[in-house]
């Protein structure tokens, strides 16, 4: 094989040190290091450990999970909030979101956790409201208004999924 000369093994050293030269670029500057002390130096000194590009995906997406159900568990709390006063009617737009971004952070299982999750913090709330006597006690309203809530939640949780499918097959993903 051919000798390269230090500026073409320079040329190609990020190239190689990238992964993304050819193979004959790459023994060509394997060949030449082995041969030069001070681009082998070089190499050494511009070496950078590999990404693990997989690894940084998925911190970033717990991170981003976790945000997500940290704007649930506030929305929820917001819009339960706004049950008894004058807003309350805003929940047929807080709701929906919520169930989306509990699409987004449980998939199909949001049918079931979302409802579930609402329905424990209505009652936390009630029980929190009766306990500094704003409120009496009455289950009717606390059962109605959860479910209207929970049909909310779960139509926006069926249109994130769908519209997650749909992008899916059209991308041609088969997961």
């Amino acid at each position: 094989m051919a000798d390269i000369t230090c500026d073409v093994c320079m040329d190609l050293l990020p190239l190689v040190q990238d992964g993304i030269a050819s193979e004959d670029s790459k023994r060509l500057v394997e060949e030449h290091i082995k041969n030069c002390s001070a681009c082998a130096k070089l190499y050494d000194i511009k070496a950078v450990p590999a990404v693990n590009s997989e690894k940084i995906f998925m911190k970033f997406k717990r991170k981003a999970q976790a945000f997500f159900a940290i704007l649930i568990m506030f929305g929820l709390f917001f819009g339960l909030g706004l049950t008894d006063g004058r807003e309350m009617f805003y929940n047929s737009l807080i709701m929906p979101v919520i169930g989306v971004l509990g699409y987004i952070v449980f998939r199909w299982k949001a049918l079931y956790t979302l409802p579930a999750l609402m329905l424990v913090m209505h009652i936390m709330i009630f029980v929190l409201n009766i306990i500094r006597r704003v409120e009496y006690w009455d289950f009717y309203s606390l059962v109605m208004w959860t479910v209207i809530y929970g049909i909310f939640v779960i139509v926006g949780i069926v249109i994130a999924g769908l519209l997650h499918l749909a992008f899916r097959k059209e991308n041609g993903d088969e997961k």
